[in-house]
């Protein structure tokens, strides 16, 4: 149960962060919080990462929907073995937490609130669930690999 608490949480997190964005942020503005470094720069991604696919906005929603199952199923595959796998359920319910803020965000509003700017040779704009699915892929992996 805790693994799905974790999920809702970065969900309900990330949620909030966008429903604040749009609120609170011009589209297309940006505002320096660190000079020269970081930004608040709201955009609305109708691809994914770097705007891939940005002019097929089903095939995203597709592709997402497909990996979001297909995560899920091993999530829940995972359960029956919590102890030995606790390391992969802790980090897969942060991205599926992240995955599922975009994928709501797409389906209801036909793209992703992206807000987060990082000053950096060609970074992207992103957002929390953004850096949930990076930050729980790498977790997993490093934990998988410490692992062994």
């Amino acid at each position: 149960m805790k693994y799905f608490g974790i999920m809702l949480s970065v969900f309900g997190l990330d949620t909030v962060t966008k429903i604040w964005a749009r609120k609170k942020l011009p589209l297309g503005g940006k505002t320096e919080i660190i000079k020269d470094k970081f930004y608040f720069r709201r955009i609305k991604n109708d691809g994914m990462a770097y705007n891939t696919l940005e002019r097929n906005p089903k095939a995203v929603l597709y592709l997402t929907g497909g990996l979001i199952g297909w995560c899920f199923a091993a999530f829940c595959m995972m359960l029956t073995k919590q102890e030995e796998k606790k390391h992969l359920l802790l980090s897969l319910s942060v991205m599926l937490g992240g995955a599922l803020g975009n994928f709501w965000d797409r389906i209801r509003r036909g793209g992703v609130t992206d807000f987060l700017y990082i000053k950096w040779k060609k970074a992207p704009i992103f957002n929390l669930a953004d850096i949930a699915i990076v930050s729980g892929g790498i977790w997993g992996l490093l934990a998988s690999l410490w692992k062994r």
